[in-house]
């Protein structure tokens, strides 16, 4: 990808300093973003912006200023087939990352990485060997059920699968350790942990192929309102300005941003670096794990 005279260069946006090393790091993800439109387009795939990135393209038309990443969302349907053709799509420096392709990843959705860069968590520092190239996040959208207690059945049972799957994977980096979670840990590893992915996914899809009138990014954050939208904001497909290039948002955008933020034209400035990530834009991943 092409990038403008300046792009790299820091830059005060909205009162807020963006340094040359994240304009980097917004360079590596654009470039993500754009692999990822080509499949989709050539593929019929549909594909939203979402989160930060759809509330940065509507007020910000790009990033919002202190934000490091790009979210976007898939109905299930399309989200799988993506899974099916990435083997043959992304091809190095582009890896498809699911817990099937990559031992002991075990996020409940799909990253598009590049491996010749470093996205690290600092809680994960260490504890993995799976790709830690900078990301692009896809979450899949499914189904929830309109009655109030088989969305709360839904979600316990959704929640059941991760605390499993987390216990399982995940508990390395767990910074809430005790002699009880110890010993189930022990016991849950003893089990392939894409059995337990396996049985998240299918509790997530539970009610898909149903005429329900909401869809939610349930994988992502299972007890959270916030992302949980009604299903026709993504009836029609929209296209805006994201930095120098498009996006795909919902064509209900201001409902669901409604949905997630509220008075979401108000800028809040918030800690959005994912709880603290160590970015190199210029060396592999592979490099910190040795």
């Amino acid at each position: 990808m092409e990038f403008p005279n300046g792009f790299y260069q820091e830059e005060e946006r909205c009162g807020y300093t963006v340094p040359a090393a994240m304009k980097r790091v917004w360079a590596v993800e654009l470039d993500l973003l754009e692999k990822l439109q080509d499949v989709c387009e050539r593929h019929g795939l549909r594909y939203f912006a979402c989160g930060g990135t759809l509330l940065g393209a509507i007020r910000h038309k790009g990033f919002i200023p202190w934000d490091d990443d790009i979210d976007v969302v898939m109905f299930r349907e399309d989200y799988e087939k993506l899974l099916e053709i990435a083997p043959q799509e992304f091809a190095e420096p582009y890896f498809f990352q699911t817990a099937f392709n990559d031992q002991k990843y075990s996020r409940g959705h799909a990253q598009l990485r590049n491996s010749n860069t470093t996205a690290i968590l600092h809680t994960e520092k260490g504890c993995y060997s799976f790709n830690q190239g900078i990301f692009l996040d896809i979450f899949p959208l499914d189904a929830v059920p309109d009655e109030p207690a088989d969305q709360a059945a839904h979600r316990r049972q959704v929640n059941f699968w991760n605390r499993l799957l987390a216990l399982s994977v995940q508990y390395p980096s767990n910074p809430h350790k005790n002699k009880i979670k110890d010993i189930v840990h022990v016991f849950a590893s003893l089990v392939p942990y894409r059995w337990f992915y396996r049985g998240m996914e299918r509790a997530c899809r539970k009610h898909n192929g149903k005429d329900t009138a909401r869809v939610a990014m349930i994988s992502f954050d299972t007890f959270c309102d916030r992302w949980v939208f009604p299903r026709h904001c993504f009836d029609e497909v929209l296209t805006v300005p994201f930095e120098h290039t498009q996006i795909a948002i919902p064509g209900g955008y201001e409902e669901v941003l409604t949905t997630a933020y509220g008075d979401y034209m108000t800028m809040k400035q918030e800690n959005s670096y994912h709880a603290g990530l160590h970015f190199d834009t210029e060396r592999s991943y592979v490099d910190y794990i040795k």
